[in-house]
C-alpha cells in the first residue's frame, strides 16, 4: 500500500475519525455501539497509535483492514517497527507500553511489523465537498501538498524496506510521527498555558478554561494552524482533555484510560 492513501466519498454511510486508541478496544467498541456503527456502510479512520498501553493491541491490529477500519502510522507503530529493526530501541518501546509486543513469538512480531509497514502515513479523504487530511503528529511547512510530495518521494525506498531510523524515513518520521511543535504552540501561545509544570487536574482545568480564548487569540498565534491545501486536518499524538479545533486543525488524542475520559470520535461526513 502507498504511503499516501486517497479514499473516495462514502455515498451510503458515515465516516468517523477517531483519536489514538492505544489498545483500548473495549472503549472503542462501546463508543461505536453507541453511534450504531454499521459495518456494511460506515467507515472508521484511526489517527495512528492503535497499540500499546491498553490490553488489546494485537486485536486492534487485526481489526485494521484499510477497507472498513483504516489507520495511518503513528509513532507507537513506528516504535514497534524499530524494535525489530534495531534491538537497541526496545527499551524505549517497552517504557511506552510496548511490553506486550516482546512477549510474542518472533514470527508473530515479524508478521505484525510486515503488516504496519504497509500502512499509509497520510490519508486524504473526500468527505462530500470537503477535503480532509489525516496525519499523526504534524505536516511539513504548514502545507498538505508539500507533505504528500515528500511522502511520494520516499515511497520507493520505503517499499524496498528502508529502515525507519536512517536517512529520509527517519527525517520524515521525526516530522510526521513525532513532532510536537504545533501542539506546543497550541498550549503556550493560543491557550496561554506556558511552560510551568502542573498536576494533571490543574492542566485539564486550565486547558478547558483556555479554550474560550481561542476566538480572541492573536492572529499571529493562529497562523500555524491554517494548513494549506485542504479543508480540515485531523491530528493525534498530543493529549488534549477535549477535542479542540484551531484554524483548520483538529486535535483528537483525548483518551488515557481514565473513567471520565472518552475517545474523540467525530463523524466527518453527511451521507446522501
Amino acid at each position: 500500500m502507498s504511503l499516501i492513501l486517497r479514499v473516495g466519498r462514502n455515498f451510503s454511510g458515515r465516516d468517523f475519525v477517531i483519536g489514538d486508541v492505544h489498545g483500548h478496544l473495549h472503549q472503542l467498541q462501546a463508543q461505536l455501539d453507541a453511534v450504531a456503527f454499521d459495518l456494511s456502510r460506515d467507515r472508521l479512520f484511526c489517527l495512528g497509535d492503535v497499540i500499546d498501553r491498553g490490553p488489546a493491541s494485537e486485536s486492534l491490529l487485526a481489526l485494521i483492514d484499510q477497507k472498513t477500519y483504516f489507520s495511518i502510522l503513528g509513532n507507537h507503530e513506528a516504535m514497534m517497527i524499530t524494535g525489530v529493526e534495531n534491538p537497541e530501541t526496545i527499551p524505549r518501546h517497552r517504557a511506552n507500553g510496548g511490553d506486550w509486543f516482546y512477549m510474542l513469538p518472533e514470527h508473530q512480531r515479524l508478521r505484525l511489523v510486515h503488516q504496519v509497514r504497509k500502512w499509509p502515513w497520510a490519508i486524504e479523504l473526500d468527505a462530500g465537498g470537503r477535503d480532509i487530511g489525516l496525519i499523526h503528529a504534524n505536516v511539513l511547512e504548514d502545507s498538505w501538498p508539500r507533505t504528500l510530495c515528500a511522502l511520494a518521494t520516499m515511497e520507493e525506498k520505503w517499499s524496498k524496506g528502508a529502515p525507519l531510523e536512517a536517512g529520509v524515513p527517519a527525517d520524515m518520521a521525526r516530522q510526521l510521527l513525532w513532532d510536537r511543535s504545533l501542539a506546543r504552540q497550541l498550549y503556550r501561545r493560543v491557550l496561554g498555558l506556558g511552560d510551568e509544570k502542573r498536576t494533571p487536574s490543574e492542566y485539564k482545568r486550565l486547558f478547558l478554561e483556555g479554550m474560550d480564548s481561542i476566538p480572541q487569540a492573536d492572529p499571529s498565534a493562529l497562523a500555524p494552524f491554517r494548513i494549506d491545501g485542504l479543508d480540515t486536518l485531523y491530528l493525534g499524538h498530543n493529549y488534549v482533555p477535549r477535542p479542540i479545533a484551531v484554524g483548520n486543525c483538529h486535535f483528537l488524542d483525548t483518551y488515557r484510560g481514565e473513567e471520565d475520559e472518552r475517545l474523540a470520535l467525530i463523524c466527518v461526513n453527511q451521507p446522501s
